[in-house]
């Protein structure tokens, strides 16, 4: 049972604390009863009602939440807030709408407090600058409605953020003055309601309003597949009814007229979307820009002109509007066209511009390692490329190989990550149910299925390919060099490398220790973030004779070896690990041991055919890249190997792409893991013109490939050229429109 608690003490509110304090990390979680809670955090709960004109005492608030206690605020709406630590948060499967990132306050301007806040929540300066400041009264209700809007991933206002970070909104008030910083939780809610979803197509217009209820025909049930039902050929189409629709908008502009170009084609986009036209109509007006883009890729722009492409996101016209106001509201914020080089705008729903867009010649695919496969992965893919995946199927058939291998859909929760406090050690944590060789298969699996549709789909021609890890194997197979990729998943599921070696029962580690059959090795790897310059002297004291730098990512790290000396060298760094549960002793030196062996397993006969054109490989075996005109099996087998069995230094490997051509980098794969890795290099170890990103996304738009049409959406905003043939509409595909009246 929660406890109720009287009145909050009054205290003295005490100056602005320092800016160097730690963000604070505590969630925020709308929660309509405590029953459906677990009952430990039931238990631990101390509940606090609030009237309507009540605002809550933050820092007293904040001050209990640092000190241990977890509160449930109750509103006289009987809604409830809960204040807790993420840590807590996280323990208890909640997924906060918010997370509070700093709190200042004190007797200083709102402008001052607000730049102390943000200097405690460890935010970059374009974040300070850009995020609206919303000075209001910091009462509940408010907080309330922006959280709500969090979970939506959208708001009337821009929300500030880089790639692969929670977007920031700063809250101020003047009495009593203070400063909060919230950035995003995991709380994901939608943008359509269940029975928009579940019901069937009608034909309702837009109102010359914009209301809630137009296009609500547009929300159809995203399973259905065009032509399917009908018996008729499968169509591939990205955006079937129910998922977003991707309109692009393509215009002629010079640096100088760039801005006003801009904000021209959004506001003439906003006037035709508040139109009263049917469904039909939008949809074929949406086709008819698609087709304007494919054209303008290779047309030439009028003199002294060039091309861009502004993309907005949106499951109905409503939506639109609101994404076309978020950009707008930012090309408005623009004061000096110095500005424009590096100006990449990016809301949270996906719609996208570039000012200074990279082209195709940047465009470097990056396949991920083992660990990225999750349940129900790239299941969508399905319905959205019928004939793509219906040849993936093929091809595994043809070799005797299960699509639930490549592809697996029962993944079993004993192999998620936990966290290693810096305070105590965790326990030591269950075995993943997949095996190396099982886990390498399948991000294969996921690799060569995304390619072949990137590839074939949407005709995308990476200039470069660079693999994490294990994913060098996966970019070769991916993209066709080695003959019958799938006939190399029975002899990694058989082999004694990945089964006995460097994972499993790890007789290459035995060998490297000189240990006995009687000696237990307890193996584990962990994920850090800290600089690799504090960690490199540690690992010459004979106390961690056992534990390796086995990677290298710029500002974290991964750490393998003895479990035990592993997490003694994190405490003593006062630091906190991330367990990965994952027996592997790849780019260690008991890999080492095995590289004969694991040269010779990646000699591979070569396709007699490659599809052309042919990326650049850029390997971390190598210091040289492999030409696609000079590819040979064993310079390819060499490469892999050597890249398994030294540390892998990703920072050197994306330097050297860097130095070749590539900036925009796209992973092609479960899960979004190593482009979040790259892009939060860039800037820092890496140069800030390199854009990462991934067109997959665990637990966010799996269901409809969000990730994958966000991703072609900054693809299109950075010129390079891709078909869009199955990014049409369902409805205003030839065989529907045979009776459409505009």
């Amino acid at each position: 049972m929660s406890k109720a608690i009287g009145p909050m003490p009054h205290i003295e509110v005490k100056p602005a604390e320092s800016a160097a304090e730690k963000p604070l990390r505590l969630a925020l979680c709308l929660v309509e009863e405590e029953q459906s809670l677990a009952p430990k955090l039931r238990a631990a709960l101390r509940t606090i009602a609030f009237d309507s004109n009540q605002a809550p005492d933050w820092p007293w608030l904040v001050a209990e939440v640092k000190a241990g206690a977890s509160l449930s605020l109750v509103l006289p709406s009987k809604q409830r807030l809960l204040l807790l630590s993420a840590v807590d948060a996280a323990q208890a499967r909640l997924h906060p709408q918010a997370l509070l990132q700093a709190l200042s306050h004190g007797a200083h301007k709102p402008q001052q407090l607000l730049k102390q806040a943000w200097q405690q929540a460890k935010r970059p300066e374009i974040e300070e600058r850009d995020t609206l400041f919303l000075e209001q009264s910091l009462e509940l209700e408010p907080l309330c409605l922006q959280l709500e809007a969090f979970a939506k991933r959208r708001l009337a206002q821009k929300m500030a953020g880089l790639p692969f970070q929670g977007k920031s909104l700063a809250l101020a008030s003047n009495s009593p003055a203070m400063a909060l910083i919230l950035s995003q939780g995991t709380a994901l809610s939608g943008s359509c309601d269940e029975a928009a979803l579940s019901g069937s197509y009608d034909k309702t217009a837009l109102s010359s309003s914009g209301d809630k209820t137009a296009l609500s025909g547009s929300c159809l049930n995203s399973s259905c597949v065009s032509g399917l039902a009908s018996g008729k050929k499968l169509t591939s189409s990205l955006c079937p009814q129910g998922a977003p629709w991707l309109l692009p908008l393509t215009l002629i502009a010079s640096p100088k007229t760039l801005l006003s170009e801009a904000q021209t084609a959004l506001q003439q986009a906003q006037s035709r979307l508040i139109q009263s036209m049917s469904t039909h109509a939008l949809a074929r007006w949406l086709t008819d820009e698609l087709k304007t883009l494919e054209q303008s890729f290779s047309g030439t722009a009028s003199e002294g002109g060039e091309y861009y492409s502004l993309v907005l996101i949106g499951r109905d016209a409503t939506e639109l509007i609101a994404e076309s106001e978020l950009l707008m509201g930012q090309l408005q914020k623009i004061t000096s066209l110095a500005e424009l080089p590096e100006l990449e705008l990016i809301t949270p729903n996906g719609s996208v511009f570039c000012a200074k867009p990279l082209g195709p010649a940047r465009l470097c695919f990056v396949y991920p390692g083992v660990g990225t496969a999750y349940h129900g992965m790239l299941g969508a893919l399905k319905q959205a490329f019928p004939n793509s995946y219906a040849d993936f199927e093929a091809a595994a058939t043809a070799e005797n190989v299960a699509l639930s291998t490549l592809l697996p859909t029962a993944l079993s929760d004993a192999s998620k990550e936990t966290t290693l406090s810096d305070k105590a050690e965790a326990a030591p944590s269950p075995a993943p149910t997949m095996t190396l060789a099982e886990q390498a298969v399948a991000g294969v699996g996921a690799s060569v299925l995304l390619t072949q549709i990137l590839r074939r789909e949407f005709k995308l021609r990476p200039a470069f390919a660079i693999g994490y890890s294990m994913g060098e194997a996966a970019m070769f197979a991916a993209n066709g060099v080695w003959d019958k990729p799938f006939a190399l998943v029975k002899p990694t599921l058989e082999s004694r490398i990945f089964s006995e070696q460097i994972s499993g029962a790890l007789t290459a580690v035995r060998q490297e220790w000189q240990l006995d059959a009687r000696d237990a090795i307890c193996w584990n790897s962990f994920l850090l973030r800290i600089d690799t310059g504090n960690i490199t002297p540690l690992l010459q004291n004979p106390a961690y004779s056992r534990v390796y730098l086995a990677i290298r990512q710029g500002p974290s790290c991964v750490l393998a070896g003895d479990e035990a000396q592993c997490r003694a060298l994190i405490k003593s760094l006062g630091k906190r690990g991330v367990a990965a549960n994952r027996v592997t002793a790849m780019h260690t030196p008991a890999a080492l041991r095995v590289k004969p062996e694991l040269t010779a397993f990646y000699d591979r006969p070569l396709s007699g055919e490659l599809e052309q054109p042919q990326p650049i490989y850029i390997s971390a075996g190598s210091e040289q890249p492999l030409k696609p005109a000079r590819l040979e099996r064993q310079q390819i087998a060499e490469t892999i190997a050597t890249c398994f069995s030294q540390p892998l230094n990703l920072e050197s490997l994306l330097q050297r792409a860097r130095k070749h051509g590539a900036q925009l980098f796209l992973e092609v794969g479960a899960d979004s893991q190593t482009s979040s890795i790259i892009q939060a290099m860039a800037g820092k170890q890496l140069s800030s013109e390199i854009k990462a990103f991934g067109c997959d996304r665990k637990h966010s738009g799996a269901a409809d490939n969000k990730a994958l049409l966000k991703a072609l959406a900054r693809l299109i905003s950075h010129r390079v050229p891709l078909a869009t043939a199955a990014l049409y509409p369902q409805l205003a595909r030839p065989d529907k429109l045979s009776d459409v009246r505009k």
